[in-house]
């Protein structure tokens, strides 16, 4: 095992402080499952368990989903720019430890951290399958998700942490990159799908690379494809079949592997 790996799970653990923002993000999710089931139970004589299941799941993967895809860039934009900072660089690298080996435990320590957190909402899961609703594997399906978009985001934040020289620096760079894929591109897909509607009718061809260049490989696309799919609700894209999901899992493990390069090349360029 990567011995980075188990030092920084060691010096975490170590850390108190920890615990009370694993109980604060333990808060969140039990507030707005409750409010969730509240909101469900509310003025109705007969209420259907499948709607609050649905309702109390749908809340817990995402819930998980925005969780990770926040937390997962923090953990590790500071990872190789922090050793720098800390002028504990020049040992990091002369250590028998490889550049591919630095920036392997490097990201694993910190999607351990967020898959930490990321575990407080499982439970919630569970509890919704009792209820039904949700097929029993879209949870579970939501659940890896989850954690592979996670990855994908530490690893873009790991490689430019790997780039910039300054933690604040790549900090401000992994703002960017979660801005541009969660936020901006999605906008830029909504008006262009609006201009070209309003130009000609689009052609599925059209709609589907448009889609596919702004849309399905959001880091919240696949899960809102399964829950949909689970719950049984119409949805856009739901009928374009199981590659829409695949596709933007697809997406993910390039941008892992993008930012595992640039880590590594991060490494390499000033040592070796």
């Amino acid at each position: 095992m990567n011995a980075l790996f188990w030092l920084d799970l060691r010096v975490r653990v170590r850390e108190r402080r920890l615990w009370v923002i694993a109980a604060f993000f333990l808060a969140m999710p039990l507030l707005i499952c409750g409010l969730s089931l509240m909101s469900a139970l509310q003025g109705r004589e007969v209420v259907d368990p499948g709607d609050v299941g649905a309702m109390v799941a749908m809340c817990a993967i995402y819930c998980q989903a925005g969780l990770l895809v926040i937390l997962s860039p923090l953990a590790a934009a500071q990872r190789i720019s922090q050793e720098r900072e800390q002028r504990t660089y020049a040992a990091l690298v002369n250590s028998p430890l490889g550049p591919g080996a630095i920036a392997r435990g490097k990201l694993l320590g910190a999607w351990t951290f967020t898959l930490w957190l990321g575990l407080l909402t499982f439970p919630f899961m569970a509890v919704a399958a009792l209820w039904g609703g949700l097929a029993p594997w879209v949870p579970l399906v939501c659940f890896g998700l989850n954690l592979l978009a996670g990855l994908a985001l530490s690893s873009l934040a790991l490689g430019l942490s790997g780039l910039f020289g300054r933690s604040l620096s790549a900090y401000l760079a992994s703002g960017a990159v979660l801005f541009l894929w969660c936020l901006a591109l999605p906008m830029i897909g909504g008006l262009t799908m609006g201009l070209v509607e309003g130009a000609q009718n689009p052609t599925l061809a059209m709609t589907r690379a448009i889609f596919c260049g702004f849309f399905l490989h959001h880091p919240l696309a696949p899960q809102i494809w399964m829950t949909m799919r689970g719950s049984g609700a119409a949805v856009t894209y739901m009928d374009w079949g199981v590659w829409v999901p695949l596709y933007g899992a697809g997406v993910w493990l390039l941008l892992m592997w993008m930012g595992f390069r640039m880590a590594v090349r991060g490494l390499r360029r000033e040592v070796y």
